[in-house]
């Protein structure tokens, strides 16, 4: 089978392919135009869609696709259904009567199941043989088909030792062995498999991926894999990048090559070589911090963990890129993807033009341009201008180190010059970049030398590192939310009291009404206050115990806002 046996057309899919109920029925969610990468990736945080971007794909190519969902060992087991759920229970094994094979094809088909794999190692000796062979290699065990009854019941041996794979055996064995007959089966163009990863040891999925790669290679077929495994993601160099598509919530999904300009390549390349994680980190962390090299992972670790409680230090993800201009190069892809991501860099990095592109197409920093230092238009080279002709008035060569050094040190302060620069840096950081106003990490740090264990121990002592370390800090505080959604559930509580107020102005209620008063009484009590006036007062969640609001039947929604508990009573 050579490549040229398999083409697959180019395919556009609708926002309401994915997403049902999208107002725009003819909005571009995803574009697949380009099917040159032999394993292309679905990344993103749940809910952002790959899942059933991947299922509206199969329906499009229905004749060509292959899919196994994340459910595809639910067909290989046996339940029984009870009215308050169901429990698994032994089976004999897969039905191996035509009949009974066609029924159980039509059901697995549109839920992605692996029953076809198991049919392939008894249909296709080549596929047997190969998922075998595998096993036999990477595990030191075989696989024996058996057939009783009418089933097919594959069994497992290592040494002396033999049992049922699909009674005995845990997930993982049986994932395998669907993942291996799905890749080595010749009856599919394009292969789409929901989150291999799922009850794999990574070494494994890892070599299961490096056999699909080599099968698509050798076939000309390709595959898409939606992943939340970061070892599976290893971009070797910038065109590897058009392998990967990012997807976000309230975004269509977006292919990371088309974010790198052609000047950019053999840096991204260089980078990647220096950091084969570096793409994985950024992807899969829920808000990375992009810094230069070990030194800043040092001294920030160090910092962190002196500073901040364990869960932020937790959620603080560090990414090396190699140098500041690499810090600056990577920070402009993140902020084109779309990706929540802050960066730290020395000084010498204003001066990269990839921070002068993702600055001048930032909002906010193009607001503190105009308000807060003046200039029109707008633009970095015109926010730098004042500060570059004070340089050349001295003299200072044009390279960016001693430009980032005459910044850092002969600025004088209180200046104009000194304002406009801090003004400047806080602009940046409002925007996720931090400069160190003081020239480099060794400057901040105070610090003759460049190196890990020097930033690391320099960073014991509370000093300037602190500052960088709290803003890098991230943790998913909930608080707020909790807030806001708690205010909701207590205003909809209100308007039930003032519903049945409306029948008797002057009732006094002591306990909540309503379809769903016993939940509400979860969460807040109710007491009589006046004439036509009640109070609610919360009770859960505890970090809100106390809160409380008042009203009459004709308290407009815009004054039912929780107060806190030392505030005093309405009037």
């Amino acid at each position: 089978m050579t490549q040229a046996s398999y083409s697959l057309p180019h395919l556009t899919i609708q926002a309401n392919e994915v997403f049902p109920g999208t107002s725009e029925l003819n909005q571009e969610f995803l574009a697949l135009d380009d099917w040159s990468m032999p394993v292309s990736f679905f990344v993103g945080r749940n809910g952002s869609g790959k899942s059933k971007t991947a299922h509206a794909i199969a329906r499009r190519l229905s004749d060509q696709t292959r899919i196994l969902s994340t459910d595809r060992l639910a067909g290989l087991m046996s339940y029984a259904v009870y009215p308050w759920g169901s429990m698994p229970n032994d089976m004999k094994g897969i039905p191996i009567g035509e009949r009974e094979r066609q029924q159980m094809t039509r059901a697995a088909k549109d839920k992605g199941m692996g029953n076809e794999e198991l049919y392939s190692l008894k249909e296709q000796p080549e596929v047997w043989l190969r998922v075998a062979a595998f096993l036999r290699r990477a595990l030191g065990r075989t696989i024996e088909l058996r057939e009783s009854a009418g089933f097919l019941d594959p069994y497992v041996q290592i040494d002396n030792v033999e049992y049922s794979l699909l009674r005995e055996e845990g997930h993982g064995l049986r994932e395998l062995v669907v993942l291996l007959a799905a890749a080595y089966r010749q009856d599919w163009q394009l292969l789409i498999v929901d989150e291999p990863e799922l009850h794999l040891h990574p070494s494994m999925a890892r070599l299961w991926i490096t056999e699909l790669s080599a099968e698509c290679e050798r076939s000309g077929r390709r595959a898409l894999i939606i992943t939340h495994e970061p070892t599976l993601i290893k971009p070797k160099s910038a065109d590897d990048l058009a392998a990967i598509w990012h997807f976000s919530v309230n975004r269509s999904p977006t292919k990371l090559s088309r974010h790198v300009l052609d000047v950019q390549q053999g840096r991204v390349t260089a980078s990647l070589q220096g950091n084969p994680q570096l793409v994985s980190q950024l992807v899969f962390s829920p808000r990375p911090v992009l810094v230069e090299g070990p030194h800043d992972v040092a001294a920030l670790t160090v910092s962190l963990a002196r500073t901040q409680p364990p869960e932020v230090v937790a959620q603080t993800d560090l990414v090396e890129c190699g140098g500041s201009g690499a810090v600056a190069l990577w920070f402009e892809i993140c902020s084109k993807i779309g990706l929540d991501v802050k960066a730290v860099a020395d000084l010498d990095a204003c001066f990269a033009p990839e921070v002068r592109r993702v600055m001048d197409a930032t909002d906010k920093v193009v607001e503190g341009y105009k308000n807060e230092l003046a200039v029109d238009p707008p633009t970095t080279a015109n926010a730098l201008k004042q500060l570059v002709s004070a340089m050349d008035a001295e003299g200072v060569p044009k390279d960016p180190k001693s430009r980032g050094a005459w910044l850092a040190s002969s600025v004088p302060a209180n200046s104009g010059n000194f304002v406009r620069k801090e003004k400047l840096l806080n602009t940046w950081r409002s925007a996720g970049l931090w400069l160190h106003s003081q020239g480099t990490l060794e400057d901040v740090l105070s610090i003759a030398n460049k190196g890990a264990e020097q930033a690391r121990m320099a960073a014991q002592q509370p000093g300037a590192i602190d500052a960088v370390s709290e803003w890098c800090s991230y943790s998913l505080d909930l608080m707020g939310d909790v807030f806001i959604l708690l205010g909701a559930a207590v205003e909809k509580i209100a308007h039930s009291v003032m519903e049945t107020q409306r029948l008797n102005p002057r009732i006094a209620i002591s306990n909540l009404v309503g379809a769903s008063s016993k939940t509400d009484s979860r969460i807040v009590n109710i007491d009589y206050v006046s004439e036509g006036r009640h109070r609610l007062t919360v009770h859960a969640p505890k970090e809100f115990s106390g809160y409380w609001v008042e009203f009459s039947r004709d308290t407009p929604s815009s004054e039912l806002n929780l107060r806190p508990p030392n505030m005093g009573s309405e009037g």
